[in-house]
């Protein structure tokens, strides 16, 4: 496993909510992967990595952003690919990876980790 660093700084204000500030750093990770661990189940690893990689297009793309509710702060949802059903969450650990994150509005001490699985897999 590995922790990509952000590809580019994400813009947060200090006028933002906690509830915005984690939309904001959990749409950048899901569009870009950047940021976090991405953790797919064995099921979606037997589709091949092609099916894995559409799975990560449409997830960073529209049907990933309407995915989430829109007064969360865009931490889970399902999307729908080739007929699949789709489950993801992204959980905030801390760096030493051994607990939860005290602040996940903090990059700086928050490690993102998506979960991808199939609704079979539930």
């Amino acid at each position: 496993m590995t922790v990509n660093a952000l590809s580019e700084p994400v813009k947060l204000t200090a006028t933002m909510s906690p509830l915005q500030k984690n939309r904001t750093l959990n749409d950048h990770f899901r569009k870009t992967a950047k940021g976090g661990i991405v953790s797919i189940s064995w099921g979606i690893h037997m589709l091949g990595r092609a099916e894995a990689d559409t799975i990560m297009k449409k997830l960073g793309g529209a049907e990933g952003d309407s995915s989430c509710d829109a007064g969360s702060e865009h931490d889970s949802g399902e999307i729908t690919v080739n007929s699949r059903r789709i489950y993801w969450e992204i959980n905030y650990y801390n760096k030493a990876f051994d607990d939860m994150s005290l602040d996940s509005t903090n990059p700086d001490q928050t490690t993102r980790f998506m979960t991808l699985l199939l609704d079979s897999e539930l």
